[in-house]
């Protein structure tokens, strides 16, 4: 039975190639079989995408400390003495007010950046295909896997709602199939499903023979034209598309970060330009002044 592979590489492009399982004495002993265990399917699986998200993060938290230390400094240089002229009073207050907040943000980045790295997972996830007989009548199969971040492992529904709302060009989807699901693209299933309801191979083997007199049996439409023909259409298609989706949610997550910061940014602004009580520039109180006071 194959073991197939398939990572998103770029887009909606995905990577498919079958491995063998490797079996050497890196690996854990298995009394059972009285030989080593097999490498581990989820070691054909790393976590680049989630380690550049949260380099990502990280970068973006270090540049907004060295705005803060600039902001800092401005504001010590020029903001000492009591300022009564208008635009510099406004430019200072602004200065001093984003400031604040990005100190908060800065913090508030941090915290976040460990709440995705504990509690994003990685999931593998599977599709059987072409089932064959065990010794024992069961069924085996060769499968297709990937890995999924920010949800569970997607059943064939979930995969065509996913497709359907991101991938069909215009006119490709179609609200009904038709008599016999004949108008639309299919997805065999039966593998798949028998696999996972631990049915033995005689029940199989009898769907896929009475297809000669049913031929909708085991097969689920896509509500995808099927006008100009389904050729290459697999579930590849669907498991890719998903990939592609599951993995733009990691630069969701940084275009966020920055809208959001940009947002607050502006919305400090507009509030110190409009607000008059900050047409002018108290000092503010440090160890220094205080001191002085005392005396």
């Amino acid at each position: 039975m194959m073991k197939t592979i398939v990572q998103h590489v770029h887009f909606d492009k995905s990577m498919v190639y079958n491995v063998e399982p490797v079996e050497n004495q890196l690996n854990d002993w298995d009394p059972e079989t009285g030989d080593y265990e097999d490498y581990d399917i989820k070691n054909y699986f790393n976590d680049e995408w989630l380690e550049t998200t949260l380099r990502v993060i990280n970068s973006l938290n270090v540049a907004l400390l060295m705005l803060c230390i600039c902001q800092y400094n401005y504001m010590f240089k020029h903001g000492s003495k009591k300022i009564t002229n208008r635009y510099e009073s406004k430019k200072i207050n602004a200065m001093y007010y984003t400031y604040l907040f990005n100190r908060v943000y800065s913090l508030g980045l941090v915290l976040y950046a460990m709440y995705v790295f504990c509690t994003f997972e990685k999931h593998i996830c599977q599709w059987h295909y072409g089932c064959e007989s065990t010794e024992s009548g069961g069924l085996t199969a060769s499968a297709y896997y990937y890995s999924v971040y920010n949800s569970e492992c997607p059943d064939i529904n979930k995969l065509e709602e996913n497709y359907l709302d991101n991938q069909p060009g215009m006119g490709a989807e179609v609200e009904s199939c038709g008599q016999n699901n004949n108008e639309c693209c299919k997805i065999d299933i039966v593998c798949e499903e028998y696999l996972k309801e631990n049915r033995p191979y005689e029940s199989f083997n009898n769907t896929i023979n009475d297809r000669l007199m049913h031929p909708e049996r085991g097969y689920v439409p896509i509500h995808i034209t099927s006008r100009g023909g389904c050729g290459g259409f697999t579930i590849l298609n669907l498991i890719s598309s998903y990939l592609y989706n599951d993995h733009l949610e990691f630069l969701f997550i940084l275009i966020n970060i920055i809208i959001i910061w940009v947002i607050m940014n502006m919305i400090i602004l507009i509030i110190v330009i409009g607000n008059k009580n900050l047409d002018t520039w108290t000092p503010l109180e440090t160890e220094d002044t205080t001191m002085r006071g005392s005396v």
